[in-house]
Protein backbone atom coordinates (compact mmCIF):
# COMPACT_ATOMS: atom_id res chain seq x y z
CA UNK A 1 0.00 0.00 0.00
CA UNK A 2 1.31 3.49 -0.77
CA UNK A 3 1.94 5.83 2.15
CA UNK A 4 -0.33 8.80 2.73
CA UNK A 5 2.37 11.18 1.48
CA UNK A 6 2.97 9.12 -1.65
CA UNK A 7 -0.77 9.39 -2.32
CA UNK A 8 -0.72 13.15 -1.77
CA UNK A 9 2.27 13.54 -4.09
CA UNK A 10 0.52 11.48 -6.76
CA UNK A 11 -2.59 13.65 -6.52
CA UNK A 12 -0.47 16.79 -6.68
CA UNK A 13 1.21 15.63 -9.86
CA UNK A 14 -2.22 14.99 -11.39
CA UNK A 15 -3.87 18.20 -10.28
CA UNK A 16 -0.88 20.53 -10.57
CA UNK A 17 0.10 23.32 -8.24
CA UNK A 18 -2.81 25.46 -9.42
CA UNK A 19 -5.24 23.00 -7.82
CA UNK A 20 -3.38 22.82 -4.50
CA UNK A 21 -6.18 24.53 -2.59
CA UNK A 22 -8.63 21.83 -3.65
CA UNK A 23 -6.16 19.10 -2.75
CA UNK A 24 -5.69 20.57 0.69
CA UNK A 25 -9.40 20.43 1.37
CA UNK A 26 -9.58 16.82 0.21
CA UNK A 27 -6.81 15.42 2.46
CA UNK A 28 -7.85 14.40 5.98
CA UNK A 29 -5.69 15.18 9.02
CA UNK A 30 -3.75 12.23 10.37
CA UNK A 31 -4.91 10.54 13.56
CA UNK A 32 -2.45 10.21 16.44
CA UNK A 33 1.13 11.44 16.52
CA UNK A 34 2.83 11.54 13.15
CA UNK A 35 6.50 12.14 12.38
CA UNK A 36 7.49 12.91 8.81
CA UNK A 37 11.06 12.16 7.75
CA UNK A 38 12.16 14.25 4.77
CA UNK A 39 15.32 13.93 2.71
CA UNK A 40 16.81 12.68 -0.54
CA UNK A 41 16.05 9.13 -1.61
CA UNK A 42 17.37 9.44 -5.16
CA UNK A 43 20.60 10.49 -6.82
CA UNK A 44 23.98 10.51 -5.10
CA UNK A 45 22.38 10.90 -1.66
CA UNK A 46 19.94 8.03 -2.16
CA UNK A 47 20.96 6.37 1.13
CA UNK A 48 20.12 9.45 3.16
CA UNK A 49 16.35 9.15 3.58
CA UNK A 50 16.37 5.39 4.35
CA UNK A 51 19.03 5.98 7.03
CA UNK A 52 16.95 8.67 8.76
CA UNK A 53 13.78 6.59 8.52
CA UNK A 54 15.57 3.66 10.16
CA UNK A 55 16.65 5.84 13.08
CA UNK A 56 13.18 7.29 13.55
CA UNK A 57 11.50 3.89 13.42
CA UNK A 58 13.75 2.49 16.14
CA UNK A 59 12.32 5.05 18.53
CA UNK A 60 8.77 4.67 17.22
CA UNK A 61 8.74 0.91 17.71
CA UNK A 62 6.24 0.07 20.41
CA UNK A 63 4.99 3.65 20.65
CA UNK A 64 1.96 5.46 19.22
CA UNK A 65 4.09 7.25 16.63
CA UNK A 66 3.45 6.88 12.93
CA UNK A 67 6.49 7.44 10.67
CA UNK A 68 5.94 8.82 7.17
CA UNK A 69 8.62 9.69 4.62
CA UNK A 70 9.02 12.10 1.73
CA UNK A 71 11.79 12.54 -0.87
CA UNK A 72 13.06 16.14 -1.20
CA UNK A 73 15.70 15.35 -3.83
CA UNK A 74 18.31 17.43 -1.94
CA UNK A 75 16.89 20.39 -3.88
CA UNK A 76 15.44 23.66 -2.59
CA UNK A 77 12.49 23.92 -4.97
CA UNK A 78 11.58 20.27 -4.58
CA UNK A 79 11.90 20.50 -0.80
CA UNK A 80 9.61 23.53 -0.68
CA UNK A 81 7.03 21.68 -2.75
CA UNK A 82 7.34 18.61 -0.54
CA UNK A 83 6.92 20.75 2.58
CA UNK A 84 3.71 22.26 1.20
CA UNK A 85 2.36 18.75 0.76
CA UNK A 86 3.58 17.60 4.16
CA UNK A 87 1.83 20.36 6.12
CA UNK A 88 -1.47 19.36 4.52
CA UNK A 89 -1.44 16.25 6.72
CA UNK A 90 -0.75 18.34 9.87
CA UNK A 91 2.10 16.20 11.22
CA UNK A 92 3.26 16.64 14.79
CA UNK A 93 6.94 16.74 13.81
CA UNK A 94 9.07 16.89 10.67
CA UNK A 95 12.74 15.87 10.79
CA UNK A 96 15.44 15.74 8.13
CA UNK A 97 16.01 17.90 5.05
CA UNK A 98 19.79 17.47 5.60
CA UNK A 99 20.81 19.44 2.49
CA UNK A 100 21.17 23.11 3.54
CA UNK A 101 19.29 24.77 0.68
CA UNK A 102 16.47 22.25 1.01
CA UNK A 103 16.20 22.78 4.76
CA UNK A 104 16.15 26.58 4.52
CA UNK A 105 13.47 26.51 1.81
CA UNK A 106 11.29 23.98 3.62
CA UNK A 107 11.67 25.70 7.00
CA UNK A 108 9.70 28.71 5.76
CA UNK A 109 6.72 26.50 4.95
CA UNK A 110 6.83 24.66 8.28
CA UNK A 111 7.12 27.93 10.19
CA UNK A 112 4.11 29.41 8.40
CA UNK A 113 2.09 26.29 9.24
CA UNK A 114 3.28 26.16 12.86
CA UNK A 115 4.79 22.70 12.32
CA UNK A 116 7.76 21.66 14.45
CA UNK A 117 10.79 21.02 12.23
CA UNK A 118 14.16 19.66 13.37
CA UNK A 119 16.77 19.89 10.62
CA UNK A 120 19.27 17.04 10.74
CA UNK A 121 22.85 17.41 9.57
CA UNK A 122 22.48 21.02 8.36
CA UNK A 123 25.46 23.16 9.42
CA UNK A 124 24.81 26.31 7.37
CA UNK A 125 24.41 29.33 9.72
CA UNK A 126 21.47 30.82 7.81
CA UNK A 127 19.04 28.12 8.95
CA UNK A 128 18.86 29.64 12.42
CA UNK A 129 20.53 33.04 11.93
CA UNK A 130 17.61 33.77 9.60
CA UNK A 131 15.21 31.56 11.51
CA UNK A 132 11.83 31.32 9.84
CA UNK A 133 9.96 30.93 13.14
CA UNK A 134 10.00 29.50 16.67
CA UNK A 135 9.14 25.97 15.55
CA UNK A 136 12.39 25.62 13.56
CA UNK A 137 15.35 23.80 15.17
CA UNK A 138 18.74 22.48 14.15
CA UNK A 139 20.06 19.17 15.51
CA UNK A 140 23.63 19.72 14.31
CA UNK A 141 26.67 21.93 14.77
CA UNK A 142 27.43 25.08 12.78
CA UNK A 143 30.17 25.71 10.24
CA UNK A 144 30.84 29.19 11.60
CA UNK A 145 31.91 28.00 15.07
CA UNK A 146 35.35 26.63 14.23
CA UNK A 147 36.97 29.90 15.29
CA UNK A 148 35.57 29.92 18.80
CA UNK A 149 36.30 26.20 19.27
CA UNK A 150 39.91 26.67 18.14
CA UNK A 151 40.31 29.74 20.35
CA UNK A 152 39.20 27.79 23.43
CA UNK A 153 41.85 25.12 22.80
CA UNK A 154 44.55 27.66 22.02
CA UNK A 155 43.89 29.59 25.23
CA UNK A 156 44.02 26.37 27.24
CA UNK A 157 47.43 25.61 25.70
CA UNK A 158 48.76 29.14 26.22
CA UNK A 159 48.46 30.13 29.89
CA UNK A 160 50.45 33.34 29.27
CA UNK A 161 48.25 34.17 26.27
CA UNK A 162 51.03 34.00 23.65
CA UNK A 163 49.22 32.75 20.57
CA UNK A 164 50.17 33.09 16.91
CA UNK A 165 48.12 32.49 13.78
CA UNK A 166 49.83 31.55 10.53
CA UNK A 167 47.49 31.90 7.54
CA UNK A 168 47.86 31.41 3.80
CA UNK A 169 45.84 34.49 2.70
CA UNK A 170 43.00 32.48 1.13
CA UNK A 171 39.41 33.54 1.86
CA UNK A 172 39.03 30.41 4.00
CA UNK A 173 42.13 31.29 6.03
CA UNK A 174 41.29 34.96 6.38
CA UNK A 175 37.83 34.14 7.67
CA UNK A 176 39.19 31.69 10.22
CA UNK A 177 41.89 34.12 11.30
CA UNK A 178 39.30 36.78 11.99
CA UNK A 179 37.05 34.33 13.87
CA UNK A 180 39.83 32.90 16.04
CA UNK A 181 41.22 36.36 16.82
CA UNK A 182 37.79 37.71 17.76
CA UNK A 183 37.07 34.74 20.02
CA UNK A 184 40.43 35.10 21.80
CA UNK A 185 39.88 38.81 22.42
CA UNK A 186 36.28 38.15 23.53
CA UNK A 187 37.69 35.76 26.14
CA UNK A 188 39.93 38.62 27.34
CA UNK A 189 43.08 37.14 25.80
CA UNK A 190 45.65 39.37 24.10
CA UNK A 191 45.28 39.66 20.32
CA UNK A 192 47.26 36.91 18.58
CA UNK A 193 50.25 37.62 16.37
CA UNK A 194 49.19 37.01 12.76
CA UNK A 195 51.78 35.87 10.20
CA UNK A 196 50.59 35.73 6.56
CA UNK A 197 52.36 33.37 4.16
CA UNK A 198 52.29 32.82 0.40
CA UNK A 199 51.15 29.36 -0.63
CA UNK A 200 53.53 27.10 -2.53
CA UNK A 201 56.83 27.96 -0.83
CA UNK A 202 59.38 25.26 0.06
CA UNK A 203 59.99 26.76 3.47
CA UNK A 204 58.62 29.48 5.71
CA UNK A 205 61.71 29.97 7.84
CA UNK A 206 61.75 33.75 7.33
CA UNK A 207 58.11 34.12 8.28
CA UNK A 208 58.41 31.86 11.34
CA UNK A 209 61.50 33.79 12.46
CA UNK A 210 59.11 36.62 13.31
CA UNK A 211 57.72 34.47 16.13
CA UNK A 212 60.94 33.92 18.07
CA UNK A 213 60.81 36.74 20.57
CA UNK A 214 59.06 35.89 22.82
CA UNK A 215 57.96 32.63 21.17
CA UNK A 216 54.28 31.64 21.13
CA UNK A 217 52.95 28.92 23.39
CA UNK A 218 50.42 27.83 20.76
CA UNK A 219 50.15 28.28 16.99
CA UNK A 220 47.04 28.03 14.87
CA UNK A 221 47.48 27.34 11.17
CA UNK A 222 44.67 28.40 8.83
CA UNK A 223 45.16 26.96 5.38
CA UNK A 224 45.71 23.68 3.57
CA UNK A 225 47.80 20.51 4.10
CA UNK A 226 50.71 21.20 1.74
CA UNK A 227 51.49 24.50 3.48
CA UNK A 228 50.63 23.14 6.93
CA UNK A 229 53.38 20.53 6.64
CA UNK A 230 55.95 23.11 5.53
CA UNK A 231 54.94 25.58 8.26
CA UNK A 232 55.18 22.87 10.91
CA UNK A 233 58.65 21.92 9.68
CA UNK A 234 59.79 25.55 9.85
CA UNK A 235 58.35 25.90 13.38
CA UNK A 236 60.28 22.87 14.59
CA UNK A 237 63.42 23.98 12.75
CA UNK A 238 63.22 27.25 14.68
CA UNK A 239 62.97 25.17 17.90
CA UNK A 240 59.73 26.84 18.93
CA UNK A 241 58.23 24.64 21.64
CA UNK A 242 54.61 25.49 20.83
CA UNK A 243 51.53 23.34 20.49
CA UNK A 244 50.28 23.39 16.89
CA UNK A 245 46.61 23.30 15.85
CA UNK A 246 45.63 23.21 12.18
CA UNK A 247 42.25 24.06 10.67
CA UNK A 248 39.78 21.39 9.59
CA UNK A 249 41.02 21.26 6.00
CA UNK A 250 44.15 19.58 7.37
CA UNK A 251 42.50 16.49 8.84
CA UNK A 252 44.18 14.41 6.14
CA UNK A 253 46.63 11.52 5.93
CA UNK A 254 49.06 13.86 4.20
CA UNK A 255 49.30 16.19 7.19
CA UNK A 256 49.23 13.26 9.64
CA UNK A 257 52.41 11.94 8.04
CA UNK A 258 54.05 15.36 8.34
CA UNK A 259 53.08 15.63 12.01
CA UNK A 260 54.23 12.13 12.97
CA UNK A 261 57.01 12.14 15.57
CA UNK A 262 56.55 15.77 16.62
CA UNK A 263 57.96 16.48 20.11
CA UNK A 264 55.15 18.92 20.86
CA UNK A 265 51.37 18.47 20.55
CA UNK A 266 49.89 18.67 17.04
CA UNK A 267 46.12 18.67 16.56
CA UNK A 268 43.61 19.38 13.82
CA UNK A 269 40.10 20.76 14.03
CA UNK A 270 37.33 18.33 13.07
CA UNK A 271 33.58 18.27 13.34
CA UNK A 272 32.29 17.14 16.71
CA UNK A 273 30.72 13.71 17.03
CA UNK A 274 27.20 13.72 15.60
CA UNK A 275 27.40 17.42 14.76
CA UNK A 276 26.14 17.23 11.20
CA UNK A 277 26.87 16.26 7.64
CA UNK A 278 25.36 13.87 5.12
CA UNK A 279 26.96 10.61 6.28
CA UNK A 280 24.11 8.04 6.52
CA UNK A 281 25.37 6.67 9.84
CA UNK A 282 25.34 10.10 11.42
CA UNK A 283 21.87 10.89 10.08
CA UNK A 284 20.50 7.57 11.31
CA UNK A 285 21.67 8.44 14.83
CA UNK A 286 20.47 12.05 14.49
CA UNK A 287 16.97 10.92 13.51
CA UNK A 288 16.86 8.66 16.55
CA UNK A 289 17.88 11.57 18.79
CA UNK A 290 15.40 13.96 17.19
CA UNK A 291 12.41 11.70 17.75
CA UNK A 292 13.57 10.91 21.28
CA UNK A 293 13.83 14.65 22.07
CA UNK A 294 10.39 15.37 20.68
CA UNK A 295 8.79 12.44 22.53
CA UNK A 296 10.31 13.61 25.81
CA UNK A 297 8.98 17.12 25.19
CA UNK A 298 5.55 15.78 24.26
CA UNK A 299 5.36 13.59 27.34
CA UNK A 300 6.33 16.59 29.46
CA UNK A 301 3.54 18.60 27.85
CA UNK A 302 5.95 20.87 25.97
CA UNK A 303 5.42 19.88 22.33
CA UNK A 304 2.68 22.38 21.55
CA UNK A 305 2.46 24.64 18.50
CA UNK A 306 5.35 26.82 19.66
CA UNK A 307 7.35 23.91 21.15
CA UNK A 308 7.38 25.46 24.63
CA UNK A 309 9.97 23.88 26.88
CA UNK A 310 11.70 22.07 24.01
CA UNK A 311 14.28 24.84 24.34
CA UNK A 312 15.14 23.96 27.92
CA UNK A 313 13.73 20.71 29.30
CA UNK A 314 14.39 18.20 26.51
CA UNK A 315 17.29 15.69 26.74
CA UNK A 316 19.36 17.79 24.34
CA UNK A 317 18.43 21.45 24.88
CA UNK A 318 18.45 24.04 22.14
CA UNK A 319 19.58 27.62 22.48
CA UNK A 320 17.47 30.71 21.83
CA UNK A 321 18.17 30.52 18.09
CA UNK A 322 17.03 26.90 17.88
CA UNK A 323 20.55 25.45 17.61
CA UNK A 324 21.29 22.25 19.50
CA UNK A 325 23.90 22.62 22.21
CA UNK A 326 26.50 20.36 20.61
CA UNK A 327 30.20 20.75 19.88
CA UNK A 328 30.44 22.04 16.32
CA UNK A 329 34.21 21.48 16.17
CA UNK A 330 36.82 19.85 18.38
CA UNK A 331 40.62 19.67 18.21
CA UNK A 332 41.84 16.07 17.99
CA UNK A 333 45.37 14.67 18.35
CA UNK A 334 47.36 12.27 16.24
CA UNK A 335 46.86 8.68 17.43
CA UNK A 336 48.80 5.83 15.80
CA UNK A 337 49.40 7.91 12.70
CA UNK A 338 45.76 8.97 12.25
CA UNK A 339 43.70 11.87 13.49
CA UNK A 340 41.66 10.59 16.42
CA UNK A 341 38.45 9.10 15.04
CA UNK A 342 36.86 8.73 18.47
CA UNK A 343 36.16 12.47 18.38
CA UNK A 344 35.24 12.53 14.71
CA UNK A 345 32.47 10.13 13.88
CA UNK A 346 31.38 12.36 11.00
CA UNK A 347 34.47 11.66 8.92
Amino acid sequence: MPTLFATIQHRARLLGLAAMAGLTAAVPALAGSTVVVAGPATGRHAETLPAMVAGARRVAAGSDLRIEEVDDGCDAARAEGAARLVVVGKPDLVIGHPCPAAAIAAARIYAQAGVVFMALGVRHPDLTDKRAGPTIFRLAGRDDRQGEAAAADLLALAPAGRIAIVQDRTAYARGLTAAVSAAIVADKGPPPVVVPIVAGRRDYDAEIAKLTGPPPEAIFFAGYPAEAAVVLRSVRKAQIAAAFIASDANATDEFAQAAEGSRYPVKVMVRGVGSGGLAPGDLDAAAERAVTIWLAARDAGDAGPLVGGLTGRAPLPFDAKGDARVESFVAVPLVAGRWSKSANASE
